[in-house]
C-alpha cells in the first residue's frame, strides 16, 4: 500500500520569483507597427553587413595582386571554362528519331523470329 505524504502547499511558502516581469500593455507582445519598423532595421543592418563583406573581400584580392600579380593571374587561368549552353538543331532531332525507330524496330523484327519461327525449324528437325 502505496502512502502519500500530503505536502504543505500554500501560496504564503512559495519563493517569491527573482525577477519582476513587466506586463505589456498589448496581450499580443509588439504593435504590428514595431514589428514592421524592427523588420525594416533588420533589412537595412543585413545589407550594411553584406557590402561590407563584399567589399573586404575586394580588398583582401586587392592586396593579393599587390604582392604578387603574376602568381594571381595563373590562379586566374586554373578556373574551369564553363561551356555555353547551344540548342539541338532539327537535323540531330531527325537522326536521333531515325535511330530510335529502327532499334525498336529491329529489336522487334529480332524478336519476332525467334519466338515464332526457330520453334518451328525445332519441330521439323525432330520429324
Amino acid at each position: 500500500m502505496l502512502v502519500y505524504k500530503k505536502q504543505n502547499c500554500q501560496m504564503e511558502n512559495q519563493v517569491p520569483p527573482s525577477q519582476q516581469f513587466e506586463n505589456n500593455p498589448i496581450p499580443g507582445g509588439y504593435s504590428p507597427e514595431v514589428i514592421a519598423e524592427l523588420k525594416r532595421q533588420a533589412k537595412e543592418m543585413a545589407i550594411q553587413q553584406a557590402i561590407q563583406q563584399k567589399l573586404a573581400q575586394e580588398a583582401q584580392v586587392q592586396q593579393q595582386y599587390q604582392k604578387n600579380p603574376q602568381v594571381f593571374k595563373q590562379e586566374q587561368n586554373l578556373q574551369p571554362q564553363v561551356k555555353p549552353k547551344r540548342s539541338v538543331t532539327w537535323a540531330e532531332i531527325i537522326l536521333l528519331f531515325v535511330v530510335c525507330f529502327f532499334t525498336v524496330n529491329g529489336l522487334y523484327s529480332s524478336w519476332n523470329y525467334v519466338s515464332n519461327f526457330l520453334p518451328e525449324i525445332e519441330i521439323k528437325l525432330k520429324k
